[in-house]
């Protein structure tokens, strides 16, 4: 959540996560580390309710690799279609 951005905001933001409150800081606008925090929240929930005999650790790294698994699809999507835009201007960029 911390951009290290210097002279950035610091906010601190209380969420909860699969019933725990966090205190999270973060330069990352308090809307956004809430966002963050109920995607976090629904994925540990979702696997919960269908492995009610996993402990919290086990739920919390599970979440955490469907998360990455997720940012690995959309990353590959991004650079496939920046490939495809590359390709289709001649490498000319709009910037």
């Amino acid at each position: 959540m911390d951009n290290n951005q210097e002279g950035a905001k610091v906010n601190r933001v209380k969420v909860v996560i699969h019933g725990v409150e966090y205190t999270v800081r973060g330069t990352s606008p308090e809307e956004r580390i809430q966002e963050v925090a109920k995607m976090v929240d629904r994925t540990m929930n979702e696997i919960a309710a269908t492995a009610s005999y996993m402990d919290e650790r086990r739920i919390a790294v599970l979440a955490a690799l469907n998360l990455a698994d997720e940012l690995y699809e959309l990353r590959k999507d991004y650079k496939e279609l920046l490939a495809l835009l590359e390709e289709q201007t001649g490498g000319r960029s709009s910037s």
